[in-house]
């Protein structure tokens, strides 16, 4: 078998920056009729949440092992290295996030830039077929963060219809007694009329000379010891509403201009107290300073303004690279960036990091009584789902003959034989020509395959060598075939070729422009 055993099959669409109370006031609304149709059976967790700081680079790149953000390499687009003094720009925190998306995924970047969305139908038209082949895909519909940070709340969500109109046409090509879907999305989006707060200018003249570096939300001091000092004069002299610090007693204290915040951890439990006013309104929605876990803390406040925020944040400052203090700032006010963004998700609040989880299938049906997750914990509390060793063993051998110039029977035939995935033998012969080569997959995405290699053409009682390059594109049951090979002649096209998947096994084939055939592949 080329695929193996890819049972049970999961379809993971990752949704970005939608928060809960968005997404399911559109839902209400009528504009998801798709996905509320699919989950009617199935089971959809109201109160998701997203680790801070809110942002693909935070949680994704923890996902797949269930880590929280006491762990892992992101604190945010870039932090301070603190035993090499040296800052660690935002590229390096792109290139992580990027090494953890599967490799034939990554070209879901491109989809996500404004304006192109609507050509998410083409790697969509390959999911049946990648399911077969993986098991387990993966779809990132990035689009809609970049659309809501940069044209705003009304195109965003037409890139949210449009994606629960692709979905609804994918299902109809589904069988969904073998498929388990999951829909998530990895934070939130707050909009509104904003007020931007300047954190760097402020923290720079604030902080001044006891400044090491500043990478949001993450400040870095020369000298630690004066932590509760410059916390409390950030948020008592500035905009930004809360700065947060571990002290030696390995509690969390926090300001904001309504007072103090103590946070204390025991045995995995957590405690809050305060002074002066209670910031976050826990105590007013009945909390009495228990100790809770984080899941507790999570049931408890997923009503609140700040669903548990503040075991969110103390685990972030355990972080070996999270910052001395970590600042907040919560909409309606937004962070200085380059850029103009007409939304954000840098706080801590409920349209930053609440999200949604949608689950269909039976290895999800464990979780259909939870109405509260820890996005992180996700697939960690699927024990069916594996992201390890997907790939098949080979790609499909295949065999096509075909005969042509209208009717004249210059017959030809090529055998392709693969004897580990992204690779594959062939030999072709055609008009008195003879050719073989191995190639190997370059590049891939849900689309296109780019195969390159090398081989030998004999003709006419010559014998040369040859490097060749084809560009595979599949377009569900289409397939075409275009590449060519480069000799001391020079370069030129050996291949233009249409195919048409009858079935797994059966294709018809047109070699451009007059040589027509049959294919068979197994």
């Amino acid at each position: 078998s080329v695929t193996g055993e890819a049972s049970p099959k999961f379809l993971i669409f990752h949704l970005d920056a939608v928060s809960s109370q968005n997404f399911f006031q559109y839902m209400e609304d009528g504009d998801l009729p798709n996905l509320k149709a699919v989950f009617e059976n199935g089971h959809i967790i109201h109160y998701g949440l997203s680790l801070f700081p809110g942002g693909t680079e935070t949680i994704y790149p923890r996902l797949k092992k269930g880590l929280d953000n006491s762990t892992g390499d992101s604190v945010g687009w870039g932090y301070y290295d603190r035993d090499k003094e040296r800052v660690i720009p935002e590229y390096k925190t792109w290139f992580y996030l990027f090494s953890h998306i599967p490799r034939r995924a990554r070209n879901c970047f491109l989809y996500g830039i404004p304006g192109l969305d609507p050509f998410m139908f083409l790697p969509l038209l390959n999911v049946p077929e990648l399911l077969e082949t993986y098991g387990v895909v993966e779809v990132i519909w990035f689009a809609t963060d970049a659309i809501g940070h940069m044209m705003g709340q009304k195109l965003r969500n037409a890139s949210i219809r449009r994606f629960d109109r692709y979905f609804g046409k994918l299902i109809k090509r589904l069988n969904l007694n073998e498929v388990n879907l999951i829909i998530y999305s990895d934070h939130g989006m707050s909009f509104g009329d904003f007020a931007i707060v300047n954190q760097g200018k402020e923290i720079k003249r604030i902080v001044g000379n006891n400044l090491q570096a500043f990478l949001h939300p993450n400040l870095y001091l020369k000298n630690p010891d004066t932590k509760d000092k410059v916390a409390r004069d950030i948020v008592f002299g500035s905009e930004i509403d809360f700065a947060f610090y571990m002290d030696d007693l390995h509690r969390m204290i926090g300001y904001s201009d309504q007072g103090k915040v103590i946070f204390e951890e025991k045995k995995g439990k957590f405690r809050y107290l305060f002074e002066g006013e209670d910031a976050f309104g826990y105590y007013i929605s009945g909390y009495n300073g228990e100790w809770l876990t984080a899941l507790d803390w999570l049931v408890h406040t997923r009503e609140n303004r700040f669903p548990a925020a503040l075991p969110n944040l103390y685990n972030l400052l355990l972080n070996e690279r999270a910052g001395d203090i970590v600042i907040v700032i919560n909409p309606p006010k937004i962070p200085y960036t380059f850029m103009h963004y007409m939304a954000n998700h840098a706080g801590v609040t409920d349209t930053d990091l609440m999200i949604p989880i949608l689950l269909k299938g039976p290895e999800l049906a464990h979780l259909y009584d939870r109405e509260e997750m820890w996005l992180h914990n996700l697939f960690a509390s699927i024990p069916e789902l594996s992201f390890e060793n997907l790939e098949p063993a080979r790609e499909k051998n295949s065999f096509s003959f075909w005969g042509g110039d209208l009717g004249e029977y210059n017959l030809g035939f090529e055998i392709s034989l693969s004897p580990a995935y992204r690779w594959n033998f062939g030999f072709r012969y055609c008009d008195d020509i003879y050719r073989s080569w191995v190639e190997y997959d370059l590049y891939s995405s849900y689309v296109i395959r780019l195969w390159t290699g090398v081989g030998l053409q004999y003709q006419e009682q010559s014998l040369e060598a040859l490097a060749q390059a084809r560009l595979q594109i599949d377009l569900g049951k289409i397939q075409l075939n275009y590449g060519g090979q480069f000799t001391q002649e020079g370069w030129e096209i050996n291949t233009k070729e249409l195919v048409y998947q009858i079935n797994d096994r059966l294709a018809l084939e047109w070699f451009i422009p007059n040589g027509f055939g049959m294919g068979f592949s197994w």
